[in-house]
Order: structure tokens, then sequence, then C-alpha cells
């Protein structure tokens, strides 16, 4: 099968663990023919960075396309805001695709996708969306923008479009309040992660405790991401250091924006419990963290929530719609611990050093849910039929 990845706003970056890239990878361990097409922008240590054009075959052997958008307006701003690229319609033409994703809610080319899939029917066409309203269309200027000019290229699409892939409550409600999807039309779709067998986890934390001497017992916890204020970064460390327990280890993968440099640096550099990892690629937080009992995500969402779930994790996290309402999880109240703001995160550490076998008991049923639920093996395979 032919499988093209439109993905003009994704800034796909080899080696992260994104939606995108994790599916692809799948799809090549299946043996089909993968063709990703993006912008240029890519992550470097967490920046955002302009590369060139380019058409290569990566490592996995799937095709990856840089272009340019065509330039709208004689403004950058537009440019970037239509995301329009003729070489699409050639592209599509091209490859002859079989299927289709479409990566986000937002974009000229979706319409292009759909005129190639009305002339080929055999063709499935899906779009995907990850906005919700911590990202995208946070003002009314805003709002508007995305309701007037990218609906128009939806409602132009949609009568082509097989599905629209969701990955959250919260994800749901945004494209609902903007765009007028048939109910019919809407599903959702896991994000997900590789699964870590138990013997890799078993090695994986055996690893860590030789390498940062820590004790057989130790209770050990990660926290990743650009670490703005909205990650909850302070408050963390804040609780962290109200709980003096030798066993427990904080390691901190990331990078630490200017405006936070002095007021966490001096929080981690206070307490030889937390280690500062600085910036990792995807790949390698994720194996670090088949190691790690408990990954604390205490402020805005991340897809590496599902990939430490898949590494044998339990999440401390705000209680999201979409880690809370039943219709995304089967979270009772075992699977993840909530917590929201810093009394209730002093609270977990104690729960957990206090007893142990509560912290093993909610991996347990994290991982389980993980294996029924996130693994991208499955995940991936959602676009081939039209079900």
């Amino acid at each position: 099968m032919k499988i093209l990845h439109i993905a003009l706003a994704s800034h796909f970056t080899i080696g992260m663990l994104y939606q995108e890239n994790q599916m692809i990878n799948c799809q090549r361990a299946d043996g089909h023919d993968v063709t990703i097409v993006t912008d240029l922008w890519h992550y470097e240590r967490g920046n955002l960075v302009k590369g060139e054009e380019e058409d290569t075959i990566m490592d996995n052997g799937a095709r990856l396309i840089r272009w340019a958008h065509d330039r709208v307006m004689f403004s950058d701003l537009w440019t970037e805001k239509i995301q329009k690229c003729r070489r699409v319609k050639g592209l599509l033409e091209e490859l002859q695709p079989d299927t289709i994703l479409f990566h986000g809610m937002c974009g000229y080319e979706i319409m292009d996708a759909a005129d190639y899939c009305k002339k080929h029917p055999e063709c499935l066409l899906f779009m995907d969306c990850h906005e919700d309203y911590s990202d995208s269309a946070r003002t009314f200027l805003s709002k508007a923008f995305y309701k007037i000019i990218h609906g128009h290229y939806i409602s132009k699409a949609m009568p082509e479009v097989d599905k629209v892939l969701y990955i959250g409550a919260d994800m749901k409600a945004w494209m609902n309040d903007l765009y007028s999807i048939p109910e019919d039309k809407q599903e959702f779709l896991a994000p997900g992660g590789t699964i870590y067998t138990l013997e890799q986890q078993k090695q994986a934390r055996q690893e860590i405790i030789n390498k940062y001497s820590l004790p057989m017992d130790a209770i050990i916890m990660a926290h990743s991401g650009k670490l703005a204020a909205t990650k909850r970064t302070e408050e963390l460390l804040h609780a962290f250091s109200k709980v003096q327990d030798p066993r427990m280890a904080l390691f901190i993968f990331g990078s630490i924006p200017e405006d936070m440099e002095g007021v966490i640096r001096p929080l981690m550099e206070a307490d030889s419990r937390v280690h500062f990892m600085g910036w990792k690629v995807n790949k390698e937080i994720e194996e670090f963290l088949a190691g790690t009992d408990l990954y604390c995500q205490p402020g805005t969402q991340s897809s590496t929530f599902e990939t430490a779930m898949c590494c044998g994790c339990v999440n401390m996290t705000y209680p999201w719609d979409s880690y809370t309402d039943a219709t995304y999880t089967d979270c009772d109240g075992q699977n993840y611990f909530f917590v929201d703001g810093e009394e209730d995160m002093v609270a977990v550490f104690k729960q957990i050093t206090d007893n142990p076998s509560i912290l093993d008991q909610a991996k347990a049923k994290s991982y389980a849910y993980a294996q029924l639920t996130f693994d991208y093996q499955v995940i991936s395979r959602r676009i081939y039929t039209r079900g």
C-alpha cells in the first residue's frame, strides 16, 4: 500500500516520538511504501530551526520531502497561516497513494487532497486533530481566522474525507466549536507509543540505578519538555523538596526558557536528588522512561503522557478532560495520580513513599491499559480501511 502523510504545519523532526514519526515507523514495519511531505522547520534542542528543501530517504525507508509554502499576499504571516503548497497536487499524481493522512485541522492543501480522492474514489482520506484552545485559536481574531478561512477549506474537502481523527476530549471540543464536522465522520484515535516489555523495563531501571548510584528501592521520577511556566516545573520542584526521602530521584529533561532560568535552576541545584539532563531527543527520553516509576506532568498536556505509560510508568498529571472523560479513558482513579497544585503533588510523594505498593499497583494498571490502547503497531493501521 502507498501511504502519504501531508504534514505542512507539523515541523517534522527525525528522532521525535510524535504521531507522524511513530505511525511512519510502524507502517514501514508493516511493509508499506510511505511518504511524508512537510514544511522546512524542525526542532533542534527544543528550538524551531528553518532548514532547506529536501527529498530524501530516511533510515526507516520512508521518503521525506520538505517544501516551502507558496508565498501568499507578499506576507510571511499569511504564508504561514494559509499553508499553501502547489507542488502537493503534482506529488499526489506522482505517488498515486492508496491512503492519505492530512495532519492538522488547517491548511489549504486539504482541498487538493480531496480533489485527488474525488478523482480516485478508491483512495482513503483521513484528517487528524491535535489542536485545542491551549495552543490554537486562543484570541477572538485567531478563532475567527480558523473558523472562516480554514473552515472554508475543510467544508470544501469534507465530502471526500472518510474520518476526522481526534486524540482527546479537548481536541474534539475545539474542532466542533470551530468547524461543522458531521458526527458520523468523527472518531477518537488514541495517541500512543512503543510498548516496552517488562524485561526491558527491568534492565533500563537497573542501568539508571547503577549509573546514578541510586538505592535498589529507588523511586525514580521524570519530568520533561520546554520548561516554561505552564509546565509547572517550579511547583514540582518545591513539592519534591518538601518530601526529604533519600529513595526519591527526579530527572528533568528539556530546555529552560530565559525567563525561567533564574527560577528553576537554583531549585534544581539546591537538591542533590534532582538531576538536570538537558535537552535529549525523544527516543533517549523514551528509553529512560522505561526505567522510571513516575512521570510528572503537572502542567500542559504532552504526548509523553502516553509514551510514559507504554514504558511502564504511572503518570502524575493535571486532570485534563482527555484524561478524565470516560469516552477517552478507563481511568478510575487508579491508573494515574491527579494533581492540581503543589499540595496535591506533596500528597502524592508522601503516599508513594509511605506505601510503595500503591505505586507498583498503579504502574501495573497503567501499563496494562497502555498495552490495550496505546500500541502504535495497532494504531498506525487505522488508516488502512474506511471502517
